[in-house]
C-alpha cells in the first residue's frame, strides 16, 4: 500500500504570511491552483484508488486537481483531517498565540486554547484516522490524503515516531502541496519515500 499525505495549494492568507482558522472558507489563489495542477500532472502514473480530504474547500480543491489524472478514485471528506481549533483564540496573529502559550509554560503539544485543541489533540484524531485507514484498504491500494499545514505536521510526526516538540514540528511542516510518500509494508510498518517534497514545482 502507498500513502501520499498533501499539503493544500497555496490561499490568500498563506500569501499573506498567516494560517487560515479551522473553519474558515480560504480559496486557492491563482498560484495555489497552478501548484495544485503541478502536483496532479506528477502524481498521474500512481494510480491513485482513493483519496481523504478536509472537508474545507482549500483542500477538496486541491484534491480535485490531482484526481483529474484518477477518475474512478473515490473522494470522502473527513472532519478529523481539519486544521486545528484554536477556539476563542481563532483570528488571532500567530506571533498573539505563541506568546500566550509561552506564558502558560506548558509544553509545545498541550497548550489548548479555550475551546478549542491541543497539538496533541490534533495528532490523535489524526493518527486515529491514519490507522482505520490502513485497517480497510488492500495492499495494492493508493491512497491521497489532503489536508492541512498543522494536521500534516503533527500525523507526520506521529508516522516517523518522533516527539511532538516544537522543534520537531517545525522540522517537519510542509510548505503548500508538499507531499510525503509512504508505503505501507505487508506486516503494517511505514517506509518513508519521500518526505514534504516540492520537486513537482522544481
Amino acid at each position: 500500500m502507498k500513502v501520499i499525505i498533501v499539503r493544500h495549494a497555496q490561499t490568500n492568507e498563506n500569501l499573506k504570511g498567516g494560517d487560515a482558522a479551522r473553519d474558515s472558507e480560504a480559496l486557492l489563489t491563482e498560484e495555489g491552483v497552478f501548484q495544485a495542477k503541478k502536483l496532479g500532472h506528477h502524481l498521474k502514473d500512481y494510480k491513485i484508488t482513493q483519496a481523504y480530504t478536509s472537508p474545507q474547500k482549500r483542500a477538496i480543491d486541491t484534491a480535485q486537481e490531482v484526481l483529474a489524472y484518477h477518475v474512478e478514485a473515490k473522494i470522502d471528506h473527513i472532519d478529523d483531517l481539519r486544521e486545528q481549533n484554536l477556539g476563542k483564540l481563532s483570528g488571532l496573529p500567530k506571533n498573539t498565540i505563541r506568546e500566550m502559550h509561552k506564558q502558560t509554560g506548558l509544553p509545545f503539544a498541550d497548550f489548548r486554547p479555550e475551546e478549542g485543541e491541543s497539538y496533541g489533540d490534533v495528532q490523535k484524531r489524526a493518527a486515529k484516522f491514519f490507522h482505520e485507514l490502513l485497517q480497510k484498504h488492500k495492499q495494492d491500494d493508493t491512497i491521497l490524503i489532503v489536508t492541512h499545514g498543522g494536521t500534516l505536521g503533527v500525523l507526520l510526526l506521529h508516522i516517523l515516531e518522533k516527539e511532538l516538540t516544537e522543534e520537531n514540528y517545525k522540522a517537519h511542516k510542509s510548505e503548500n502541496t508538499a507531499f510525503t510518500m509512504i508505503e505501507i509494508t505487508d506486516d503494517k510498518k511505514f517506509r518513508p519515500h519521500k518526505i514534504n517534497s516540492l520537486e513537482h514545482l522544481n
